[in-house]
């Protein structure tokens, strides 16, 4: 009743396995709805780790928009119906994150992708037109 009464449609059981990717939810969404079900159950969501189960918000300034950004460890863990009912019974979050390391960011990539890859793309466009 709580997903339903927040997105306003039921779930299928496939849906039911991945709450969040069902309701499209990233960012501030995502972030929202866990606040909601943490107030509305009385969940300390103490232990719960958002960036290994949806991304941050999307950003138009954001390196490589519009497409999205990869998961910060390359894997996302889904939000199950199960588990959120059990975090409501026992009013904690269940889930026992794995220790991983955050890989280095390589977005200074983009700077010489752009100043190479748009002058060479120009490039390529004014002779494809001068061809016609």
């Amino acid at each position: 009743m709580f997903i339903e009464s927040r997105s306003g449609r039921r779930l299928t059981q496939m849906q039911e396995a991945d709450v969040l990717a069902a309701l499209d939810a990233d960012g501030d969404a995502a972030a929202a709805f866990m606040a909601s079900f943490a107030a509305r159950f009385g969940v300390d969501l103490t232990g719960y780790e958002p960036r290994f189960h949806h991304r941050d918000a999307g950003r138009v300034l954001r390196p490589g928009w519009p497409f999205a950004p990869p998961h910060l460890f390359g894997v996302r863990l889904p939000v199950a119906v199960s588990t959120l009912t059990q975090a409501a019974q026992t009013g904690h979050w269940p889930v026992i994150y794995p220790v991983l390391t955050v890989a280095p960011s390589r977005q200074w990539l983009n700077v010489p992708l752009i100043v190479i890859g748009l002058p060479v793309l120009a490039g390529l466009v004014i002779a494809v037109l001068r061809l016609l």
